[in-house]
């Protein structure tokens, strides 16, 4: 059985994962030695054709980790040393900003900041700023 598992192995025409596995599987009814069996493993994944197989792609494997490493070296440089990165922290009381229609207008519980004093808004859809409209808005003491 050797030799004709060889023989097919040397023309190179098979399937790679079937191959191994019919050699493990002679290898388990005792129809190989373990000798035979690492040596037809060896010579299956050496003529493998990777177009009609599932052939070790060794070289594109370690190209793929050079570029994994570049990355990780030039996130290193870049300081990145933590793994994570912090949201930009909101202000709690953002400058007013004068919305242009609904899709931005205030609403209950919003919260601003205008010509230095820090507001509450009490209504939907608010447009205004205090000024324009005190009703829609409620001065925070500051604590």
């Amino acid at each position: 059985m050797y030799s004709v598992i060889k023989d097919v192995l040397t023309k190179g025409d098979f399937e790679l994962v079937d191959m191994l596995n019919k050699i493990n599987k002679l290898w388990v009814e005792n129809s190989l030695t373990e000798e035979e069996r690492d040596e037809l493993s060896d010579l299956a994944r050496q003529n493998a054709i990777p177009d009609n197989s599932y052939a070790e792609n060794t070289e594109q494997i370690n190209l793929i980790w050079k570029e994994i490493e570049i990355v990780k070296s030039r996130l290193n440089t870049l300081g990145n040393d933590s793994g994570t990165v912090e949201p930009p922290t909101e202000e709690e009381y953002p400058e007013y900003k004068q919305p242009t229609g609904a899709h931005d207008a205030y609403n209950v519980g919003d919260k601003i900041t205008f010509e230095g004093k820090k507001y509450e808004c009490l209504i939907n859809g608010c447009v205004w700023n205090t000024h324009d409209y005190p009703q829609g808005w409620k001065l925070v003491e500051e604590e």
